[in-house]
């Protein structure tokens, strides 16, 4: 597993402990400019064996600008058989096996599995931990998925998601795609660099996403969001922080329990408990006596999920990505006209 943080301190060791537990053998964690004591949680797992800690640039830019691809080689040379991309709030959930034999059941064929997330909502602040407090969570899992894909030496990957990947084996993936048959200058029919990894058809395991854990740490992922330009001028939350009003904004993502009551009754929003109950469980890997791997799946998670449902969400999710992209190239397609146009056609 590789991931990417900065200052997760509240979440990365229960992140570290529920994915041990799964089946993950190591992971690969680049640490971009903590100061909450992230830094000393990996380091102790560092010491362990467990963790490989990487230093890969100082920012989110540094690591779409090759520290993504960076970590994910690394794991590759580490021996992985899949490289899982994750962050430190999320929690990969397989309903039929662990997470270790879930990827092992993927037929050969296939080098990149899909799954998609749901998020847990904001519930208000407590003494209690995130996975204690946290337990209402979206019902479908449709928003955009993250990836797993099998460890390959030439993976260039700007993100985790599955239009952030591809293979560099100094051919364009685009060439596959011949085009129009007017175009071609002599028989296309066969493709002479295939593609080395192909999405898998089936989607057996969901992401559990806990966003916003509380007050504090939302303040900081805003204060990250700026500092990396993700939060533009005039932005709402961006104009709340600046002007000491980011706290009004956190209260109107908080549900309170006539609001989750109400999510439930509409059928948006579910009760689900069995993360919490699984997280419990997990051993602690650092201890001398544990095992380090759960004998069994935790559970499916709470609420109507089952395979085929979580199959349709992934599905869902897919379309929605395509066709976001779709509606996005078509804008740019029409602001180029526009330019053509506007310069007399040159």
């Amino acid at each position: 597993m590789v991931l990417k943080v900065l200052d997760e301190a509240d979440i990365i060791e229960d992140n570290l402990r529920y994915h041990r537990a799964q089946g993950v053998d190591s992971f690969v964690v680049t640490d971009t400019g903590s100061s909450d004591g992230t830094v000393e949680i990996l380091e102790r797992y560092q010491r362990a064996g467990i963790v490989r800690l990487e230093r890969i640039g100082r920012s989110i830019q540094d690591m779409r600008e090759g520290g993504q691809t960076a970590i994910a080689r690394i794991a590759h040379e580490t021996g992985a058989d899949w490289v899982i991309h994750n962050d430190a709030d999320e929690f990969w959930w397989p309903l039929t096996c662990n997470l270790k034999e879930t990827l092992a059941a993927i037929p050969d064929r296939f080098g990149i599995v899909l799954a998609p997330r749901a998020d847990f909502v904001v519930r208000p602040d407590g003494e209690s931990s995130f996975a204690d407090r946290l337990t209402v969570r979206e019902r479908r899992f449709l928003r955009p998925p993250k990836t797993a894909h099998r460890a390959h030496p030439q993976v260039v990957t700007w993100g985790a998601h599955p239009i952030q990947l591809w293979v560099d084996t100094g051919h364009s993936p685009r060439r596959g795609m011949v085009g129009k048959p007017i175009r071609r200058t002599k028989a296309a029919h066969v493709e002479e660099h295939p593609l080395e990894l192909v999405l898998a058809p089936t989607f057996p395991v969901g992401v559990l996403h806990f966003p916003f854990r509380s007050f504090e740490q939302y303040r900081r992922r805003a204060e990250i969001a700026i500092a990396n330009e993700q939060l533009s001028e005039g932005n709402p939350v961006r104009t709340a922080y600046e002007g000491g009003r980011l706290e009004e904004i956190y209260a109107r993502l908080t549900l309170d329990d006539d609001a989750v009551a109400g999510g439930i009754e509409e059928g948006w929003l579910v009760e689900d408990t069995a993360f919490r109950d699984c997280l419990r469980a997990c051993p602690d890997p650092l201890a001398a006596d544990a095992a380090g791997r759960a004998p069994s799946p935790c559970g499916e998670p709470g609420g109507p999920d089952s395979l085929p449902d979580l199959e349709a969400d992934a599905m869902y999710a897919l379309s929605r990505y395509l066709q976001a992209f779709a509606y996005k190239g078509s804008k740019e397609g029409r602001r180029k006209a526009a330019r053509r146009a506007a310069s007399g056609g040159n």
